[in-house]
């Protein structure tokens, strides 16, 4: 901190001290005369030692300084010197606690191990600290000072500062920078100070003895309320306003009235009727020993639970910052409301036709389509909670967890495996082999036959440039398929001429989208694996139609399926089948049978 803000923290901690000191005098706490009221100052004095650092100690001292050389004149000045240092002890011993001691506290009580830090650290050891420090000043300045109550007096002392402290602290640091954080206070602020004014009221109205009864039935309700509403900032604005039933506040008292109330000759004080009794009796008869264990009992009993409240607001609102990002909604179902999705964007997108859960079903999941069909669908994951005595479904729980990241995780891998697909079918599709082959008969024509041969070379550019040219789309359409698979037939007839094809494809089907190279694998399959009879050729026939709503590829050639045969991982049946799953899932089907003795079909099932 730089040297103005210090200067600035020191002044302010002064006067500080100097209102709330005279402000104390208001509390009608005269009995007995030892005792320091002063507990309003003690909580503000940690809490500017908190924020501004040790030199806040040296505005503590210059601020008490006035209230024990003017407001209690009956005081000598070297004891009036001294009473403040025993309130700067008490604040440093505070702060060093907290700050040295409790390793990691957050003087914002963002959690409950610094409140607990707080309520067992900051009070009671500096407290009882400065009261055994002032009360011992007093009796070496009183020479007269019975010792019989003296520790009576120190407890008093003591619980008047760390009441102080408990009260006063934390509404200083929980509200110290609500207008620089708020420039618009939001909705929890403004029912802090509403709930904080109604209980003023209704406080005003129990010490004026307005249907006290009846107030004092709408006061417990209402302050728990408003602390759970509104967390750790109301419970500190209702320690503050209850504190106001504790001590009674008289205004209207002269000022010097009050003085020779609070100041009577010391010893008088020793002029009681009887003795003063054990400890124990002593700090039942004190007045300021009930007031300020209510007050304590207050304010440790509200603050854990503003905590508790402000800790489950701060983890829904993780939860719903996750679910936002996830683009999830938590959903309740019960047979009397019916559905309630917590995200209003959610509850928009969700078509409500599709049931989410499973009435037949104690816990699952399902997919849930939406009212925009471009939207991506949800997952229903739900449990039943509440059953009838007939097993029906009472009440329901569960999440909607949008499919969207899955859907583009999905299309990506997809996208991925097209395109090693589309290399692994390019590669069977030319393969070594196959170029070996289609070589070897060009040159075998080039001896024999140029001319041929040269019809060779334009027919295989052509196949060539074809198998290319599909592999640029993931789908062709039959007819593109049927013209590729024409092409390469031709360019087998030129080497190779023992085979005869029949193609019977419906025009409706033409415009039909399929995985390149599809019934070329059947008819690739047929050629090598197809029977031939003596001084017969290979007859293979292709059919394309239309079946129930399904597209139908049929490939037939003689021959039979060898029981002992493996198919090849990487073959042309096996990239076909893989293609097609890719693409259609469960919609597609391709199987090899033996359809008779003699034949064997290959048939391919597409629903469209």
């Amino acid at each position: 901190m730089n040297r103005p803000g210090v200067f600035t923290g020191i002044i302010l901690t002064a006067i500080s001290q100097i209102v709330l000191a005279y402000a104390s005098l208001y509390i009608a706490n005269y009995d007995p005369v030892w005792s320091a009221p002063l507990w309003p100052a003690s909580g503000a004095a940690l809490a500017a030692v908190l924020l501004g650092g040790p030199w806040m100690l040296l505005g503590v001292f210059l601020g008490l300084i006035p209230s024990q050389l003017f407001f209690w004149g009956s005081v000598p000045t070297i004891t009036a010197l001294l009473l403040p240092l025993a309130n700067v002890v008490e604040t440093g011993l505070a702060w060093f606690l907290l700050r040295k001691v409790a390793r990691g506290f957050n003087d914002r009580f963002s959690n409950q191990r610094d409140l607990i830090y707080f309520l067992v650290l900051a009070p009671w050891l500096p407290a009882l600290t400065s009261a055994f420090l002032g009360q011992g000043a007093l009796a070496l300045t009183y020479r007269q000072f019975t010792t019989d109550t003296f520790l009576s007096e120190v407890l008093v002392y003591a619980m008047g500062n760390a009441s102080g402290m408990i009260l006063i602290t934390p509404l200083v640091l929980i509200w110290r920078d609500i207008l620089r954080a708020y420039p618009k206070p939001e909705r929890n602020v403004w029912v802090s100070l509403l709930n904080a004014g109604v209980v003023l009221a209704l406080v005003w109205g129990i010490q004026r003895g307005f249907s006290t009864i009846w107030l004092f039935m709408v006061l417990p309700p209402l302050v728990f309320w408003g602390v759970w509403t509104t967390g750790l900032r109301g419970a500190s604005l209702n320690c503050c306003i209850l504190s106001l039933l504790l001590f009674q506040v008289q205004p209207h008292l002269p000022f010097d009235q009050r003085l020779s109330q609070k100041h009577v000759d010391p010893p008088k004080i020793k002029t009681r009727a009887g003795d003063p009794g054990s400890l124990p009796q002593q700090l039942l008869q004190e007045p300021l020993a009930l007031q300020f264990t209510l007050l304590t009992v207050f304010c440790i009993t509200l603050y854990p639970l503003g905590l508790a409240a402000d800790t489950l607001k701060t983890s829904k609102r993780k939860d719903q910052m996750m679910m936002d990002a996830l683009h999830s909604s938590l959903w309740t179902w019960s047979c009397i409301s019916g559905y309630q999705i917590e995200s209003p964007q959610i509850a928009r997108d969700v078509s409500l036709k599709n049931e989410l859960f499973d009435p037949t079903i104690s816990a699952g999941q399902r997919k849930v389509s939406t009212e925009d069909a471009d939207h991506p669908s949800y997952l229903s994951h739900w449990t039943t909670t509440e059953v009838s005595a007939s097993g029906a479904p009472q009440q329901v729980i569960g999440i909607l967890h949008s499919l969207g990241m899955e859907e583009k995780v999905a299309a990506a891998e997809k996208s991925a495996a097209v395109a090693q697909m589309e290399i692994e079918n390019l590669r069977s599709r030319l393969s070594p082999h196959l170029l070996f082959n289609c070589l070897t008969g060009l040159r075998t024509l080039i001896l024999k036959n140029p001319t041929q041969a040269r019809k060779f070379t334009e027919q295989l550019a052509q196949f060539l440039r074809s198998a290319v040219d599909t592999q640029r789309a993931p789908l062709i359409t039959i007819q593109e398929e049927i013209q590729l698979c024409r092409s390469y037939l031709s360019l087998r007839r030129l080497t190779q001429k023992d085979f005869v094809t029949t193609f019977q494809v419906n025009s409706d089907c033409l415009t039909v989208q399929i995985p390149p190279m599809t019934i070329h694998s059947l008819i690739e399959n047929a050629l090598k694996h197809g029977t031939r009879s003596r001084g017969q050729k290979l007859n293979i026939f292709i059919s394309v139609r239309r079946h129930h709503q399904k597209l139908v590829v049929l490939v037939t050639h003689p021959g039979s399926i060898s029981p002992i045969r493996v198919p090849k991982p990487n073959g042309g049946i096996a990239m076909t089948r893989k293609h097609l799953a890719l693409f259609f899932e469960n919609r597609s089907s391709l199987t090899l049978r033996q359809s008779s003795a003699r034949k064997v079909s290959a048939r391919v099932e597409i629903v469209t």
